[in-house]
């Protein structure tokens, strides 16, 4: 769970479409870096500077419905 002070910095970098989307597929706001996006179409994220440790990377799964 972020702080709030954490969530409305956030959403300030990232604005109201994107933080809805990630409100909505990872449940948490993150601002960083676009480091790749590989072949399937996944986008890998870096934030070395405001994120918590073990936390400064991330992906956003192209396909949102998994199936497992």
């Amino acid at each position: 769970m972020s702080t709030i002070l954490r969530t409305l910095r956030n959403f300030r970098k990232i604005g109201l479409k994107e933080y809805g989307h990630q409100m909505q597929y990872i449940g948490d706001t993150k601002a960083g870096t676009l480091i790749a996006k590989d072949r399937f179409g996944n986008k890998y994220y870096e934030n070395l500077a405001d994120e918590l440790p073990l936390r400064t990377r991330w992906v956003d799964y192209s396909n949102k419905e998994f199936d497992a």
